[in-house]
C-alpha cells in the first residue's frame, strides 16, 4: 500500500500531569479509607533487577510489554521496538520491515501473533519480519493509552481518533493483502450513542459460549457490547455509570481474572465486577491526600500473579489485592522506580515492570523471599540470631538493639524495656518455660526478663560470649570464649561453670543436640561429646588436617551424623563412634559456594542449610542448591549463627544487609526445566536453520552462532556447554551467549548446546542444530573420482617414461662409471707411486740413501721396546768415519760427499737382512744390529769396519784410503730411553777415537779391550 503523508506525530503525555485540589469531603474519606483500607504502610524489603541502557535498552521509555509463546520479551519505546532473549535486546527496525522509531503499542492475538502500532502504522509479524497492515484511505494516529486488542487472531481492534476500527483477514492469504480495516461500528449506531465515538480502551472478554464481551472506557463511562463469534457484528450496548457502580471518569484500563471478576480501572478509582453480578463494587486503593490514587505518567495496567493476587500501580509504588485489603510496595520495600506502563507475570511467574523512563524492573524472588532492614525497624543492617518464642513472637538481634515483629507482621520495633537500655551485640535468645526471655550478647552480658517481659529480672556478667544453646531438657548452655557454662532449672536463674579440666578453658562455638539427646560442644580446635547415658563430658579425636583453622558451626542430622563448617578448609559430615570421628563426606566447590561458613543448621524437613559469604546452599539429601541476591536475597553475606527454621516451614536467615525470610523453601527443589535456545545461527551470509538441516554451498565464511536462556531469574548462573561435532571432541563452557568459529570446512556437522545452572545443579536437555556445507565442485565425489583416473593413467604414461628414461640413463651411467674406474685406477697408481716417493723422502737420507736420523731413531726405540718384551739383547753401533774433515778440506765437499756414499753402501752390502743403518749426522752412522750375540760379536764388527778400511775410495780419479771408528753399546732392561743408549755408544766411539781411530770398542765390560 502506498505511504501515508509524513506529519507531525502526536505530541506525547507530560510524565507527570498535573491534577488539580479535592475537596474537604474527598479528604476526610480519603483519609478514612487510607486507615482502614491498606495492609500495612510499611512492609519488607523486595529486591529488583533493572535492564536500561547498560543493558542494550537503549530507550527507558517504554510503553508496552508482552511475552510470546516462546517466552521472549517484547518492548515498545519511544525509539524503537525491541525484543530481550535474555542476553540482549535486539532492536527492530527498517530492515525488520518497521519503518518508524516511536512504537506505541503491543499486542499478542491468540495465535501468539505479535501486533506493533506506531504513531500511524499497524503491523503484524509474520516470524521473520513486520507486514504493515492495510489501514484504508482515513489518517490514522494512534495514541499512547490506546492499546490494541482482538476477538481472533483474524480479527483485531484498535482505536483511532476515539473510534473503534477492526482490521480483519479475509481467506488464508498471506501479507498485508489478505487483511482489511473498517470501522467497528455503523453511523446509525454511533449517532444513537454518541460515547461510542469516545472511547478510550478496548478489552475483549470472550467467557460465553456463543459469544464475546467487549468493554469499553466510553466518555465517563464503562460500555459492554455483546457480539457473536460467529459473524463478530454487535448485538447490544450496555453502558454503566453510577447506577451500576461506575463514577464519571475515563476508564482506561480492563482485566478479567482467572476468577471471572472484570477490573475496570481509572486513575481515581478501582471497581470489580463478579461473574453473574450486574452492579460493580469498590476497591479503590487508599489515597492518603484525597487526590486520585495514580497521577503519574504511567499507563494504568493491571496483572494478576500465579497465587491469584492482582497488581496494579499506585502514585506511590505497587498496589496487591490480598483478597480484603490493598497492600502496598513503595520505596520503603525497595520500589525505586515508578511511572509503570505494564505488569507482565513471564510462564516462569516473575513479575516484570516496564517504565516511563526507568526501563524495565523484574521482580526477584517474587513471593519466594523477602528482607527486613533498617527500613522496616532494624536498628542496624547486621542481623545475628533470630528466635520464634512460645507466644510466637519473632525476635531479631542486630549488632545495636533487640527487635520484636509485631503481631500484625508489619513491623519491627524494641519493646519498652530494652528502650532505654539498648543491648549491643545479641548474640543468643532462650526462653524459660514461664515464658521469660534470655538474651546473651558477644560481650557476655546476660539478660533474664518477666514472663511479660516488662522489666528484667537477672542480670549477670560472663567472658566473652559465641551463642547460647537450649537443649531438650529445656538447660541452657552457655558457650564462652573461657569454659562452658549451664542454667539447669531457666526459671531459676543461676548460671554454673562446667568445672571439668577438660573444658574448662577452652573456646567454644556451637553446640548441637543429636537424637539420641547426646550433646555436642564444639570449640575452636575441638569437638566435645556429653552422653546422654553416663552424662559425662569426652573429647572426640579429630583429623588434624581437616580441621585446620577454626571450626565455628555444628548441626546434628537425623541419622546422628555431624555437619561441621566454619573457618576450615571443606563443610565436613563427620561420623562418630566411640570417641573418634570417621569422614563421611567432605564438601567444597561447586557444591559449596564458599568455604567460610557462617551457618550450619538443619530444618524441620531435614534440609541442611549452609550460610557463607557468598550466599545460602542448602541440601536435601540429594541435590545442593545455591540461593543469592538473584533470588532476592537482601545480601549473599550471611552472618554467623542467624537462621531460623519457623514454625510454617519458612526460613529466617541474618545477613550482612538485614534479616532474609524465604517464604516457600520447598520451591528451592522444583522440576522447572532449564530452558535453551538458538537465536541466530549464520555462516557467513547465509542464516542457518534452526529446526532443521540446513544445506549450504561452501564460501570460505566463518560460524556465528547465539543462543539463550529464558529462564530471566537465573541470569547470571546459567553456563553454556557446547561443541561441533564434525570439527570437536570435547565438550567447552561458557558464559557468554555468542561464538565465533573461523572458516569452516566443508562436511557434516552438529552443533550442540546444553545450558547449566550449578547454582541449581540442574541442566536442560541437549539441543542440537544441523548443517552440511556442500564442497565446492573441485571438492566433489565425481570430481574426486575423474582425478583419480586421470591420476592413474598419467601415473601409467610417467612410470613408462621413467622407464625409458631410467634405462638410458642406467647406460649412460655404465659408460661414465667405466670411464672414472679408469681414471681412479690412474690416479691410485699416482698416489701410490708419491706417497712411497714421500715415505722415501720422510725416512731415507738425500746423500747417501739410507735411513735419515729421525727413522734410525725411530727403529732403534722400536727394537727397545721389541727387547723389553721378548728378553733378546741387540747392539747400536756408533761409527765414524775417520778424519773426514781432512778430506772435505784437502778433497773438497764433493769428495766427502762421494767418500759418504760409498762408506753407507759398503756397510749396507755388510749386515743381515734384519739389521739397521741410518746416517746420524755428518759422517756418522747409527747401526741396529738385532741378536747380535754378546760374547763374540767381532766377527760381525771387524767385517763392517774392514768394509771401509779394506779398500781405497776412487775420488776423482784419486785412490783415498779412508779408516772409521765403531762405538758399540748392548740394550740392557735398565735402558729405557733411546737417547741413554745411543749416549752409551757414543761414549765408546769416543775412546775409539781417542785409541788410535779404526777400531772398535765397546761400552762398559768391553771398554778396554781393542779389535
Amino acid at each position: 500500500m502506498s505511504r501515508q503523508p509524513e506529519r507531525k506525530p502526536t505530541p506525547l503525555p507530560p510524565r507527570l500531569p498535573s491534577v488539580g485540589g479535592s475537596s474537604i469531603l474527598h479528604l476526610t474519606l480519603a483519609v478514612f479509607v487510607f486507615i482502614s483500607g491498606i495492609t500495612n504502610s510499611v512492609a519488607q524489603q523486595f529486591s529488583f533487577a533493572h535492564y536500561g541502557q547498560d543493558e542494550g535498552l537503549r530507550n527507558l521509555d517504554v510503553f508496552g510489554l508482552v511475552e510470546d509463546d516462546e517466552g521472549l520479551l517484547w518492548l515498545a519505546t519511544e525509539n524503537g521496538l525491541f525484543r530481550y532473549d535474555g542476553a540482549q535486546f535486539h532492536r527492530f527496525g527498517p530492515k525488520d520491515g518497521i519503518g518508524e522509531t516511536l512504537v506505541l503499542g503491543l499486542h499478542k492475538d491468540a495465535s501468539g501473533r505479535i501486533w506493533v502500532a506506531t504513531n500511524d502504522h499497524l503491523y503484524f509479524f509474520d516470524g521473520s519480519r513486520f507486514l504493515p497492515a492495510p489501514l484504508g484511505s482515513s489518517t490514522v494516529q494512534f495514541g499512547v493509552e490506546e492499546p490494541i486488542n482482538s476477538i481472533d487472531p483474524a480479527h483485531i481492534l484498535f482505536l483511532d481518533h476515539g473510534s473503534l476500527m477492526l482490521v480483519t483477514q479475509r481467506g488464508t492469504g498471506k501479507g498485508a493483502a489478505g487483511w482489511t480495516t473498517a470501522p467497528f461500528f455503523r453511523l446509525p449506531e454511533v449517532d444513537a450513542n454518541p460515547a461510542l465515538g469516545k472511547l478510550h480502551s478496548i478489552f475483549v472478554s470472550k467467557d460465553r459460549l456463543s459469544g464475546y464481551d467487549l468493554w469499553l472506557g466510553c466518555g465517563q463511562a464503562v460500555c459492554r457490547i455483546r457480539g457473536s463469534l460467529k459473524t463478530q457484528e454487535p448485538q447490544h450496548v450496555d453502558v454503566f455509570s453510577d447506577a451500576q457502580g461506575i463514577p464519571a471518569d475515563s476508564w482506561t484500563c480492563f482485566f478479567r481474572d482467572r476468577e471471572g471478576t472484570l477490573w475496570a480501572r481509572s486513575r481515581r478509582y478501582v471497581r470489580v465486577l463478579a461473574r453473574g453480578e450486574a452492579v460493580f463494587r469498590s476497591r479503590d486503593i487508599p489515597s492518603s491526600d484525597g487526590l486520585p490514587a495514580y497521577r503519574g505518567s504511567g499507563i494504568l495496567t493491571i496483572a494478576e500473579d500465579p497465587q491469584g493476587a492482582v497488581l496494579t500501580q499506585t502514585n506511590r509504588g505497587l498496589a496487591r489485592w490480598e483478597g480484603s485489603s490493598w497492600r502496598i510496595f513503595d520505596s520503603s520495600n525497595g520500589v525505586d522506580f515508578k511511572d509503570v506502563s505494564s505488569i507482565l507475570f513471564d510462564r516462569h511467574g516473575a513479575p516484570w515492570f516496564s517504565t516511563r523512563g526507568q526501563g524495565v524492573v523484574r521482580w526477584r524472588g517474587y513471593r519466594e523471599a523477602e528482607n527486613w532492614t533498617i527500613a522496616q525497624g532494624l536498628h542496624d543492617d547486621v542481623v545475628w540470631p533470630i528466635f520464634r518464642d512460645s507466644h510466637h513472637d519473632l525476635w531479631i538481634a542486630d549488632q545495636f538493639q533487640i527487635n520484636r515483629l509485631n503481631k500484625r507482621g508489619e513491623r519491627l520495633a524494641t519493646p519498652r524495656t530494652f528502650q532505654n537500655a539498648p543491648i549491643l551485640h545479641g548474640t543468643s535468645f532462650a526462653e524459660s518455660p514461664d515464658g521469660s526471655l534470655w538474651i546473651f550478647t558477644l560481650d557476655g552480658e546476660v539478660y533474664r526478663t518477666d514472663a511479660a517481659i516488662r522489666r528484667i529480672v537477672f542480670r549477670s556478667k560472663l567472658p566473652s560470649l559465641a551463642r547460647a544453646f537450649t537443649d531438650s531438657s529445656h538447660r541452657i548452655w552457655i558457650l564462652s570464649r573461657n569454659g562452658l557454662y549451664v542454667v539447669r532449672n531457666p526459671d531459676q536463674p543461676f548460671i554454673e561453670k562446667i568445672a571439668a579440666s577438660l573444658i574448662s578453658r577452652d573456646a567454644f562455638a556451637d553446640a548441637a543436640e543429636s537424637p539420641d539427646h547426646d550433646l555436642w560442644f564444639l570449640a575452636d580446635n575441638h569437638l566435645y561429646r556429653l552422653s546422654s547415658k553416663s552424662g559425662r563430658f569426652s573429647k572426640v579425636e579429630l583429623d588434624p588436617d581437616e580441621t585446620r583453622g577454626q571450626m565455628r558451626n555444628i548441626a546434628a542430622a537425623a541419622d546422628g551424623t555431624l555437619w561441621i563448617g566454619g573457618g576450615i578448609p571443606a563443610l565436613l559430615h563427620l561420623r562418630v563412634a566411640g570417641d573418634r570421628a570417621t569422614m563421611v563426606n567432605r564438601v567444597t566447590s561447586p557444591d559449596l559456594a564458599s568455604s567460610d561458613v557462617q551457618i550450619v543448621r538443619i530444618d524441620g524437613r531435614g534440609w541442611l542449610w549452609i550460610g557463607t559469604d557468598l550466599g545460602v546452599n542448602v541440601f536435601d539429601g540429594r541435590q545442593w542448591r545455591l540461593l543469592t541476591r538473584r533470588d532476592g536475597l537482601i545480601s549473599n553475606d550471611t552472618d554467623e549463627g542467624a537462621f531460623l527454621a519457623d514454625t510454617d516451614g519458612s526460613v529466617w536467615i541474618g545477613a550482612n544487609g538485614g534479616a532474609i525470610h524465604l517464604l516457600q523453601p520447598e520451591h528451592l527443589f522444583s522440576s522447572a526445566p532449564l530452558d535453551v535456545r538458538f537465536t541466530s545461527a549464520d555462516l557467513g551470509t547465509q542464516p542457518l536453520s534452526l529446526t532443521s538441516t540446513t544445506l549450504t554451498p561452501w564460501q570460505d565464511a566463518p560460524l556465528d552462532l547465539a543462543f539463550s536462556s529464558l529462564n530471566f531469574a537465573r541470569e547470571g548462573s546459567v553456563h553454556f556447554r557446547y561443541r561441533l561435532t564434525g570439527m570437536e571432541f570435547d565438550w567447552s563452557e561458557t558464559t557468554s551467549h555468542v561464538l565465533h568459529y573461523p572458516a569452516i570446512a566443508p562436511g557434516d556437522y552438529r552443533f550442540e548446546l546444553q545450558a547449566v545452572d550449578p547454582d541449581q545443579q540442574k541442566q536442560s536437555a541437549i539441543l542440537s542444530l544441523r548443517f552440511t556445507i556442500r564442497p565446492p565442485w573441485w571438492r566433489t565425489r565425481a570430481m574426486y573420482l575423474l582425478l583419480g583416473i586421470l591420476s592413474f593413467v598419467a601415473s601409467i604414461l610417467v612410470w613408462h617414461w621413467r622407464e625409458r628414461r631410467l634405462l638410458h640413463r642406467q647406460h649412460m651411467l655404465r659408460q661414465l662409471v667405466a670411464q672414472r674406474t679408469r681414471e681412479l685406477e690412474a690416479e691410485k697408481a699416482e698416489l701410490v707411486a708419491a706417497r712411497e716417493a714421500l715415505s722415501h723422502q720422510a725416512t731415507r737420507d738425500a746423500l747417501t740413501g739410507i735411513w735419515n736420523r729421525a727413522a734410525i731413531f725411530d727403529i732403534l726405540t722400536r727394537e727397545m721396546d721389541r727387547s723389553r718384551r721378548t728378553g733378546v739383547m741387540f747392539a747400536v753401533v756408533l761409527a765414524d768415519i775417520d778424519h773426514f774433515k781432512q778430506i772435505n778440506d784437502t778433497l773438497g765437499h764433493l769428495a766427502g760427499d762421494s767418500i759418504l756414499r760409498d762408506a753407507s753402501r759398503r756397510m749396507l752390502h755388510n749386515i743381515r737382512p734384519y739389521d739397521f743403518i741410518g746416517r746420524y749426522g755428518g759422517e756418522e752412522f747409527l747401526i741396529v744390529l738385532p741378536g747380535l750375540p754378546l760374547l763374540d760379536p767381532h766377527m760381525r764388527l771387524n767385517q763392517l769396519l774392514q768394509s771401509i778400511s779394506r779398500e781405497p775410495f776412487e775420488v776423482e780419479n784419486r785412490s783415498v784410503h779412508v779408516t772409521s771408528s765403531f762405538g758399540v753399546a748392548w740394550s740392557h732392561p735398565s735402558i729405557v730411553v733411546a737417547e741413554d743408549l745411543i749416549r752409551r755408544a757414543d761414549e765408546a766411539l769416543y775412546r775409539a777415537k781417542a785409541r788410535g781411530r779404526n777400531c772398535i770398542v765397546f761400552h762398559e765390560e768391553q771398554q778396554g779391550r781393542l779389535i
